[in-house]
């Protein structure tokens, strides 16, 4: 199965502002925070077409993530905010001042495409040793 990768497309903030607008309206005091994360976040980094977005709720169970599942876009809805999702955030961060290892996050993906096992093992092996160095 092939996995589609794009080059980094200048829409993609404004995507976020938009829907990031309407789940701020939608939970009101139950947001804590809100993240742009994910490849899509990071400029001049290939992606797939999918802008990732990260919430920090002050309850989990009283929040219907289903009403987040939209094509396009990949919700992860977290209670307060855990080490998963700073960890989403550091990671975002250091590829924007990292432009080295962007580079070679998206070329790795590009090269990837073609296979979805390889290119979801090869993607959480890269993530897992940068999240573990940012951990520290």
């Amino acid at each position: 199965m092939t996995v589609e990768v794009v080059e980094y497309d200048d829409a993609w903030p404004a995507r976020f502002t938009a829907e990031a607008d309407q789940i701020r309206a939608a939970l009101g005091a139950q947001l804590r925070r809100i993240e742009h994360v994910g490849s899509t976040a990071v400029p001049g980094l290939a992606a797939r077409p999918v802008v990732d977005i990260a919430i920090s709720v002050e309850d989990l169970d009283a929040v219907d993530v289903a009403a987040y599942e939209r094509p396009g876009f990949d919700v992860n809805v977290y209670e307060l905010e855990p080490e998963e999702f700073l960890d989403h955030v550091r990671l975002r961060d250091y590829l924007r001042t990292h432009p080295e290892d962007r580079d070679a996050y998206g070329a790795l993906k590009r090269r990837l495409a073609h296979d979805d096992a390889a290119y979801e093992d090869a993607k959480s092996a890269f993530v897992g040793r940068l999240v573990a160095a940012l951990r520290r």
